[in-house]
This record gives C-alpha cells, sequence and structure tokens, in this order.
C-alpha cells in the first residue's frame, strides 16, 4: 500500500515539475517575442516620419508626377510644330483661362506664311489625336485663330497667330556654301575640311583616287555632297574638265550614260553643280539630257553660273526640279590683296536685299584659310549658314 502511495506521490511531482518547467518556457517565450516586436518598431519609427514628411511635401503618390508639370500628346504636338516652324519662344505667350489654354504666337511672315503655319499645326495635331475644331482668318489676313480640342484631357488650345507687322523679328539671311573640286587629295587637308562647319556641302568630281574617300567621309558627318559634274568650258582645250566630261559634241546617249556613271560612282550625293561648263551649259541639247537623269534620281542641281549666258538654272526650273544658281565666288579675284575683306563686304550686301545666298570657293589651303576668316567676319551678323538642301526645297517640304 505504502508503495503504491509513493509511485503516486513521485507521478504527481513529476508533472508539477513538467508544469513548472512548460510555463517557464511559455514565460521566456512571450518576452522575447514581445521584445522583437519593440525593437522592429523602434528601428522603423525614423523611416515611417520621413516616408510620411515626404507625402506632405510631395502632396503625390511614389511615381507620379504633379498635374502642373505633365503635358498631354496635343500640346506636346503643338509645341514641336511651333520648334520645327523656328518660331523663337520669345514669340510665344502662354496662359490659361478656365479650361482653355491660350497661345499667342507671332510668326515671321518673311519666311513663314499663315497658311502654311496652320497645315504644319493641323498635321501634328491630327498624328496625336486632337481635333482641330475650326480655323478662322481675320479680315486683313494678317492674323488667324485655330480652335483645337484634346479629347483625352477634354481640354481646348485657342492659338491666336498673327504676322510680324510691328518688325520684332531681326533680318536674317541664309547663306549656303559649297566647296568644289574634292577629290584629287586625302590626309590632313581634307581633315582641316572636314572641321568645318557641317552646314558646308562638299562637291566631289567624280571617278577621281579619293572621290569615294571624301564622299563617305562627308556622308558619315552628315554632311550633304554633290556631284561637281566635269562640263566643257568656252576655253577647251586650254581649259581641260576630263576626258570623261560632258561635251558639246557628244550625242544625247552618251551624255546619259556619263551621267549615270558619275551617279554610280558617288551615289551618295544628294545633287551636283558644273564644273567648268561655261559652253556647254549654254546648250539645251546638252543639259536636257543632264536633266533628266538628274530628275529621274531626285537630285538637286546648282548652276555655278560660270557664264552669264547659262541657261541651266532656267531649264532646270522649267523641267521642275530642285534648283538654284550661284551667287558669289568666294575666291573669284586672285589678284585681290584684301579678298577676305571684299568678299566679307559683298556678302553683307547681299544679305541687306536678299533672304538666301549661294556661294563657292574651291579645296585648296589657300581658300580653306580665307573661307575660315570670312566665316568669322559674318559670325556676328544676323547671317545663319544652312544646308544647300534648306535654300532650294520649300518650307514646307523641308518641315
Amino acid at each position: 500500500m505504502a508503495s503504491k502511495k509513493r509511485k503516486k506521490y513521485k507521478r504527481k511531482t513529476r508533472e508539477k515539475k513538467n508544469f513548472s518547467s512548460f510555463k517557464t518556457f511559455l514565460i521566456i517565450a512571450v518576452i522575447l517575442i514581445t521584445a522583437f516586436f519593440i525593437w522592429q518598431f523602434v528601428i522603423n519609427l525614423p523611416f515611417q516620419k520621413n516616408n510620411e514628411q515626404t507625402l506632405k511635401i510631395t502632396g503625390e503618390p511614389e511615381g507620379k508626377m504633379p498635374d502642373e508639370i505633365t503635358e498631354s500628346a496635343v500640346e506636346s504636338a503643338i509645341n514641336y510644330a511651333l520648334m520645327r516652324l523656328e518660331i523663337p519662344q520669345k514669340f510665344i505667350k502662354t496662359y490659361s483661362h478656365k479650361d482653355k489654354i491660350i497661345k499667342k504666337i507671332t510668326i515671321d511672315n518673311n519666311k513663314l506664311e499663315l497658311s502654311i503655319t496652320n497645315i504644319f499645326i493641323t498635321d501634328k495635331v491630327k498624328e496625336a489625336e486632337g481635333q482641330v475644331i475650326s480655323v478662322e482668318e481675320s479680315n486683313s489676313g494678317n492674323s488667324l485663330e485655330m480652335n483645337i480640342f484634346d479629347p483625352k484631357i477634354k481640354k481646348y488650345f485657342i492659338l491666336k497667330i498673327k504676322n510680324d507687322i510691328q518688325n520684332l523679328y531681326e533680318k536674317t539671311c541664309k547663306l549656303s556654301i559649297i566647296i568644289d573640286d574634292f577629290g584629287y587629295f586625302s590626309g590632313e587637308l581634307l581633315e582641316e575640311f572636314l572641321d568645318l562647319d557641317k552646314s558646308i556641302t562638299f562637291s566631289i568630281l567624280p571617278e577621281l583616287p579619293h572621290s569615294q574617300t571624301v564622299m563617305q567621309k562627308a556622308y558619315n558627318q552628315g554632311r550633304e555632297t554633290f556631284i561637281h559634274i566635269p562640263m566643257e568650258p568656252t576655253s577647251y582645250p586650254k581649259d581641260n574638265p576630263g576626258k570623261n566630261a560632258i561635251f558639246v559634241q557628244l550625242s544625247e546617249k552618251e551624255i546619259e550614260k556619263r551621267m549615270k556613271n558619275y551617279i554610280k560612282n558617288l551615289p551618295l550625293c544628294i545633287g551636283g553643280n558644273n564644273h567648268m561648263g561655261s559652253l556647254a551649259t549654254q546648250h539645251k541639247n546638252v543639259m536636257m539630257p543632264v536633266l533628266k537623269i538628274m530628275k529621274k534620281n531626285n537630285l538637286i542641281f546648282v548652276d555655278s553660273k560660270t557664264i552669264a549666258k547659262s541657261i541651266a538654272y532656267s531649264l532646270a526650273k522649267e523641267m521642275g526640279i530642285l534648283t538654284c544658281k550661284r551667287d558669289i565666288f568666294l575666291d573669284a579675284d586672285e589678284s585681290d590683296e584684301k579678298i577676305v575683306e571684299t568678299i566679307t563686304k559683298k556678302i553683307l550686301k547681299y544679305a541687306e536685299t536678299q533672304d538666301k545666298i549661294v556661294a563657292i570657293t574651291h579645296c585648296n589651303r589657300e581658300s580653306l584659310l580665307e573661307l575660315k576668316q570670312i566665316l568669322k567676319n559674318i559670325a556676328d551678323k544676323n547671317i545663319k549658314l544652312v544646308p544647300i538642301s534648306e535654300i532650294v526645297k520649300p518650307e514646307e517640304y523641308v518641315l
């Protein structure tokens, strides 16, 4: 009996000890878990405060820009069009009125027409899925108002566009320079010419040792290049344009063949101008096949105007070819000791009455030095150096 009581007592004692151990373990676990959560709260408190402060400052959820600095697709299209039309920011005034954004725009009517402005903006707005509700021209014809709607943001844009009748724009003359006779050399001298402004066109004689090298290097720069088309001068054979030149006695078929060979040799050129050619450019039966091949290949033609009697420019114009003629030779008079000063004055005088000038010089070191000085002399004048394509192409085509 005593033995049974002893066993029962031991079992109860063991159960009490086990319960006591479990209770101790449970208390320790609760303390540890509580300490962990307190620690997490303490280390995260500064971050939470900073995050709350950031949200108060921006007033916007993370990753979202404030509405006032966003620009709709239609507004972007309008601004892009105005930029391409080369309208300076000082001639664009923007303000808001209720649900409308109003832009007052002044254009240089010596270079840009209201109709072209309207067409170009309309095209860009439609590309952005905007709607041109109305276009109204004033009775004077000096202004128009475009009413544009952006269906995505339900907002109207009112463009009030007017001509510059107060002469606020400074008159700017575009100058395009062509450098003739490339193809004879490469190396250091060519690199010096390549360092010139990229708007300057290189005219390359075909089938010379370095013709294709010049074409490729200029093309890699984004520079426009021409085929310098060799043609018979009145002084031939004293002055020889080359054995494969365009001579007046050649048949139409042979002239076309030679033109095709020039283009094949210099395929990256966007146009051409005559090398010599004071005799050839006087003959319609010679210039017709030349210009026919150029038109077929969408090439620009510039009449170097080596003789006053040239019919090349007028014929090209008649045939619908993008064309112009030379105004000034930059190195024409070798006897003039003050050639740079003389040419600078001539350019400035032309710029007073013309809005476009085409000048030609030649690729030798002396002409290079003279050209650099001329460009320096006109740098602070209202003269803009442009590629030849900008001279011959209509504004709406350039845009």
